[in-house]
């Protein structure tokens, strides 16, 4: 009989808390167009947002958002603890100047840092931004002979440092009914669902975008404008609770080979510090050791490479707060005495460790390639290590705080005499 009872109860908290699941799904709710001033907004650097008659009766008074320093955000109140959701609206480009309009999601502070999800809808920039496009031409199928500049990427925040250079496989240039041209107002949707966003513009059944690389799955929901630019202008925002996904076809772009598990995905992290940490690198491997710095007191810990084999440095170090140096931690075995190859690609500069010796150091590079092994447009730098026999202990210290987002992703090859043993 108790036994019974102790299923019942089991059966009952579980189904309560799926209804109470559903049902926060669909009392997600929220509409702005702007009629009636900001109070269901918060706004960070608030003298840059405001809202402006539009100039158009269909619209009325509409939020600009306008550029001219970091940190302009708009966000909704009491969005703190979304997930699941729909958000709809429109946007609209004042002119072919220098903008965007960033999609933030999951947007989460603590008491040293910002991170947010965020997808970008660039605007149409002209021949200046021809430049800037070449750094993502080559991992377009079929890339135009002539680039507008309006695309939508992924750029989500880590302490609120842009981190696109991680992301430059996922990005779509806007044609047709798609485009966004400075002048009209255009239509955009997002659905994110757990950690998974769709993005859309202009289509509203098949979506440009869909990421789901990122570590956080519920947050604050808002916009944000470019470091510099013209204004850019939002009207008719609509948040409703969704249970699912709209689209269920294959992912958009389709999706880069990524190929996990062919890298070093097994890692430990430590940090951040604000400067190199000498027992760290010269001391052996201590997994259950303490280090200090500055007041701050740190542990190894188990740290997740996202779903491309990438350790997304950014998810520890904090480039506004100066702690930028963090260690990654890994384990090479070998049957014997020997040497291995160990290939980097990486937004930031390395010093690798083996067996608590300095082996080498690697510079960056301007984004990271998730084929830098195999790709010969896309190569990645090579190092050889020395392996002593059984148990090898590798630690890299990321040199971070660059602008564009901090991360690596690591290979190591066993060299062939050790192969053959």
């Amino acid at each position: 009989m108790i036994k019974r009872n102790v299923r019942f109860s089991l059966a009952l908290f579980w189904g309560v808390l799926l209804l109470g699941c559903a049902l926060w799904a669909e009392t997600i709710s929220f509409y702005e167009d702007f009629e009636k001033g900001l109070s269901k907004w918060d706004l960070i650097n608030s003298h840059r947002a405001g809202i402006v008659d539009s100039g158009q009766g269909e619209h009325g008074k509409v939020l600009a958002l306008r550029s001219g320093g970091p940190g302009v955000y708009a966000l909704i109140k009491d969005s703190k603890d979304w997930s699941d959701y729909q958000v709809e609206g429109q946007v609209y480009f004042t002119s072919h100047s220098l903008h965007y309009m960033g999609f933030i999601y999951h947007y989460n502070e603590n008491d040293t840092r910002v991170d947010f999800g965020s997808i970008f809808l660039l605007g149409p920039f002209g021949d200046e931004f021809q430049n800037y496009y070449r750094n993502y031409r080559s991992f377009a199928d079929n890339p135009p002979d002539h680039f507008t500049g309006n695309v939508v990427l992924v750029n989500p925040h880590r302490d609120s440092n842009a981190s696109r250079l991680l992301y430059t496989e996922t990005w779509v240039h806007l044609t047709g009914e798609n485009a966004a041209p400075p002048g009209k107002w255009q239509t955009f949707k997002a659905q994110v669902l757990g950690n998974t966003c769709h993005f859309y513009v202009g289509d509203m059944k098949v979506p440009l975008i869909t990421h789901d690389f990122f570590e956080f799955s519920s947050g604050r929901v808002g916009f944000k404008p470019r470091f510099v630019g013209s204004e850019i202008r939002l009207d008719n925002i609509k948040v409703t609770g969704i249970k699912e996904l709209s689209y269920k076809g294959e992912n958009k772009p389709k999706r880069a080979n990524y190929k996990p598990q062919q890298l070093i995905t097994n890692w430990d992290a430590l940090g951040p510090f604000s400067r190199p940490h000498k027992e760290v690198e010269t001391t052996a491997y201590a997994g259950d050791k303490e280090y200090s710095q500055d007041g701050w007191n740190h542990r190894w810990q188990k740290f997740a490479t996202d779903g491309r084999g990438c350790v997304v440095s950014g998810r520890l170090t904090e480039r506004f707060n100066g702690r930028w140096i963090a260690y990654y931690h890994t384990v090479i075995e070998s049957p014997q005495a020997g040497s291995a190859t160990l290939e980097f690609s990486t937004t930031n500069p390395l010093n690798i460790f083996v067996n608590n010796k300095l082996a080498s150091k690697i510079s960056h590079q301007f984004v990271c390639w998730h084929d830098f092994w195999e790709n010969p447009d896309h190569m990645g730098q090579k190092i050889i290590i020395d392996l002593n026999k059984g148990k090898n202990h590798v630690i890299v210290r990321v040199n971070g705080g660059r602008y564009g987002g901090d991360g690596f992703y690591a290979r190591c090859t066993i060299n062939k005499e050790l192969e053959e043993e």
